[in-house]
């Protein structure tokens, strides 16, 4: 991503160094998140990362510090969820975490701190909210939302991060270009958008189609209610929050079908099920099962819970070469007991 001019969106000072570690310069850091560490922070601004302020404790870094800032600084906004439908993003009873609310005066509040404190310098707005059905309302309404913040304090943002939550070139759903489409349709008739860069955060939009789970069948038996088929991946790999109901997939058996296969994981847990599969072939042991499009946060949430990490592939350039090799056992004792 970093070679294809992509900038890195980091919520640590953990992800910030790892940026870092993987040839990002500072200037191509986003840094959000309401834990960022205050030499960290301090950091940020100088060496001239966009660093959007989610938490009292920075903002009080910056108005007694003032800190130099060679970058861009803005501010989350917590936008009331009740001005989306429910079945769009939840949260309508707690509302939403994260960004200064504008309903009881803290966007205010700390809007005049840091036009104190940088006096004429622009300060950017940063409006993500979570989505349940990626709709293009959800981006209509928060491009809706900002421009009346916006307009309410006369703002001159250089910058909107609208954040993410995309469909990643999932066949028969919204595209990129529509969800741009409808941000710019919005933003036009409030803002001069040839003055205002657009940041989107398309992360786990980009990387989910990218990726690709492919297992073996180890066991296969049948018990007095199903054909139990154990395989050596695992829901922990596909699905690590144990939320999803269906998965894209493909398998290479032969066999003639058969009415009910249970698919499951090598752990020890009676819930570790990846799907059931109905009136299709028959798998038997070594039989592969591949799970497409399953690249969202499943690398770095997946753990090492019963087996070490196992490797990583990329295709580049049609070759096949090893992003992250095997986790042995004795590397993963080194970092229990190190």
């Amino acid at each position: 991503m970093n070679g294809h001019g992509v900038y890195a969106e980091v919520v640590s000072d953990e992800e910030y160094e790892h940026a870092i570690l993987s040839g990002y310069s500072e200037q191509n850091i986003v840094f959000n998140g309401p834990i960022k560490g205050t030499e960290q922070v301090r950091r940020a601004l100088k060496h001239g990362s966009i660093v959007n302020i989610d938490s009292r404790r920075e903002e009080v870094l910056i108005e007694k510090e003032r800190p130099y800032n060679n970058g861009q600084l803005g501010i989350r906004v917590n936008i009331d969820p009740t001005i989306f439908m429910e079945k769009d993003v939840g949260y309508q009873e707690d509302g939403f975490r994260f960004g200064y609310s504008d309903d009881n005066g803290e966007l205010l509040r700390v809007i005049k701190t840091l036009e104190k404190v940088y006096e004429n310098r622009r300060i950017g707005l940063h409006v993500h909210v979570n989505s349940i059905t990626r709709s293009l309302r959800v981006y209509r309404m928060i491009a809706q939302y900002t421009s009346k913040i916006i307009e309410k304090y006369k703002l001159d943002p250089p910058y909107v991060d609208i954040g993410g939550g995309f469909f990643g070139g999932v066949p028969g759903k919204t595209t990129p270009r529509e969800y741009i489409q409808t941000i710019q349709e919005e933003f036009e008739k409030a803002i001069d958008i040839s003055k205002v860069k657009l940041i989107i955060e398309p992360g786990s939009a980009a990387i989910g189609s990218a990726v690709e789970l492919h297992t073996s069948v180890v066991d296969v038996k049948d018990t007095k209610f199903a054909r139990i088929v154990t395989t050596d991946g695992s829901r922990i790999h596909i699905d690590p929050v144990w939320l999803k109901k269906s998965y894209t997939y493909s398998t290479n058996a032969k066999k003639p079908s058969i009415n009910k296969q249970v698919i499951c994981g090598y752990t020890c847990m009676d819930h570790d099920r990846m799907m059931v599969l109905e009136n299709e072939p028959e798998l038997s042991i070594g039989d592969r099962i591949v799970y497409q499009r399953v690249g969202n946060y499943t690398v770095t949430l997946g753990g090492a819970f019963i087996k070490p990490l196992p490797p990583v592939y990329a295709m580049v350039n049609g070759e096949i070469e090893v992003a992250r090799k095997k986790m042995s056992i004795e590397e993963y004792y080194k970092m229990e007991t190190a």
